[in-house]
């Protein structure tokens, strides 16, 4: 819109000072075209009143006495050539522009006895615009050439076309000024409701319920609303039709890891008791320590599916967060005492971590990550554990590190899936578990592995003091 004014502006403005110029030029024309009618029409009486047939021969004698009176009356400079383009008389005062007609002139006349107008140049605002005319006595013959040249000063001209561009540039400036104005402020409100839609589309997401834009304009963006809006219902239709089937997946496959982790331990005791009641005999001297043989390992087994059950019931029901202040180092540090001192190093590059965070989170996180590290170990190779403490900015890096036999590559992400594990007697819920609970405030896990020499798990984990957890 400003451009177009703008645009507007100029092509104005410039038709304007070529339409002025051109009415200039165009009065200048007419006025000597009057003042030539009305010096031939004098001639011409003066011609009748010659007592003698008036020719090229004794036509200055005719001029001689009255050109002077003539020029004064009709105000205007005269010039009279005779035929051949020699200056007979002149009436301007100084020097004449040429006292011989230039060969064009007197070409044009001869063709067509019409006047040729050449507007020259004088000085600056000042034009030339001369008329040449043949004068013909009563028989209709050329006698001589009268020359009428009018000196037009364009000051006056110039005046007034100043001021009226001066007054159009006030207008054009007043109108740039209000429409761009009103062109930003236009652009403003269209692109405020553009950035409040963008805003609402960033936010939204697959997973969670979105919000529909409420939007009462009924204008160009209504339509793109509209569509949003549409989109957005069909997409939380979707995404809750995507969460049931990911849920009932996700039990289907816990299920059959429970009955799979259940039925370890159930297809041994099963062939024990066979075996025993097969071979029982009561005459037997050893039956009883059999039978206490057979009762501890039915025990084991069963404390192992008791513990099965409870890892299980531990990932589905996780206890409720309970954010408090608690000091880092010393956390990590008592949650280390369960293993054994030659095996671990703790290593605090702080000496006091006051934060934010669930105690008992923060200890399973540490303790299910370490496990994890001293069973990475193989028996040939002496075990060394390092857990490392640091604050960077405004996060808590947690660092550790083993001397196992690594990660393969091919494994990815798949360490962190619920049902995955690389032991025997694993579960394969630690590091799921551990994962959920950094996610869940907003942290970050990963790793770097080498191939029989070690793994390193960093967890970075937000720093919330007491002024940020208000805010939380």
């Amino acid at each position: 819109m400003f451009l177009v004014i703008l645009l507007t502006s100029v092509s104005i403005l410039i038709i304007t000072i070529y339409n002025f110029r051109q009415q200039n030029h165009k009065y200048a024309e007419d006025l000597l075209k009057s003042k030539e009618k009305e010096v031939i029409a004098a001639i011409d009486y003066e011609l009748d009143r010659y007592p003698d047939l008036a020719t090229d021969q004794n036509v200055y004698d005719v001029f001689e006495n009255v050109i002077l009176g003539i020029s004064d009356i009709h105000k205007i400079d005269i010039n009279v050539f005779d035929t051949r383009g020699n200056l007979m008389l002149t009436t301007e005062p100084g020097t004449i522009p040429s006292r011989v007609l230039p060969q064009k002139v007197l070409d044009s006349l001869s063709r067509n006895l019409e006047y040729l107008e050449i507007p020259i140049e004088l000085a600056k605002g000042k034009t030339y615009l001369t008329t040449y005319q043949y004068i013909n006595n009563f028989k209709n013959e050329p006698v001589a050439i009268i020359n009428l040249p009018y000196k037009a000063d364009n000051h006056l001209f110039e005046e007034d076309m100043n001021v009226l561009l001066q007054r159009f540039g006030w207008i054009m400036l007043f109108i740039l000024i209000a429409g761009g104005f009103l062109s930003w402020l236009m652009a403003n409100q269209i692109t405020r409701k553009i950035k409040v839609i963008s805003s609402k589309i960033k936010q939204t997401d697959v997973v969670i319920h979105n919000k529909p834009i409420i939007y009462k304009h009924n204008d160009e963006l209504k339509g793109l609303v509209d569509a949003y809006n549409e989109m957005l219902e069909k997409l939380n239709q979707q995404s809750n039709m995507m969460a049931i089937t990911e849920r009932e997946e996700a039990w289907r496959e816990m299920a059959k890891q429970v009955a799979h982790e259940i039925k370890n331990p159930l297809t041994p005791m099963r062939m024990m008791i066979q075996n025993y009641v097969r071979k029982y005999d009561p005459n037997d001297s050893n039956s009883v320590e059999k039978l206490n043989d057979l009762s501890d390992t039915l025990v084991t087994q069963i404390d192992t599916m008791s513990a099965i059950a409870e890892a299980f019931s531990d990932f589905a029901r996780m206890p409720l967060r309970k954010d408090e202040k608690i000091e880092v180092v010393d956390t990590i540090r008592t949650s280390l005492e369960i293993f054994p001192e030659n095996i671990i190093t703790f290593k605090p590059l702080v000496d006091e971590l006051p934060l934010y965070f669930d105690k008992i989170y923060l200890i399973r996180i540490v303790t299910n990550l370490t496990k994890n590290a001293i069973q990475a170990i193989p028996n040939d190779r002496k075990p060394e554990v390092t857990v490392m403490l640091q604050k960077v900015k405004d996060w808590v890096i947690i660092r550790i590190s083993d001397n196992g036999i690594g990660i393969p590559p091919q494994l990815g992400e798949k360490i962190y899936e619920p049902k995955f594990t690389t032991t025997t007697g694993g579960t394969g819920l630690g590091l799921a578990m551990v994962k959920k609970i950094i996610e869940d405030y907003n942290g970050e896990i990963r790793y770097h592995s080498e191939e029989n020499r070690g793994t390193e798990f960093t967890i970075k984990l937000p720093y919330l003091n007491e002024s940020s957890f208000v805010q939380v």
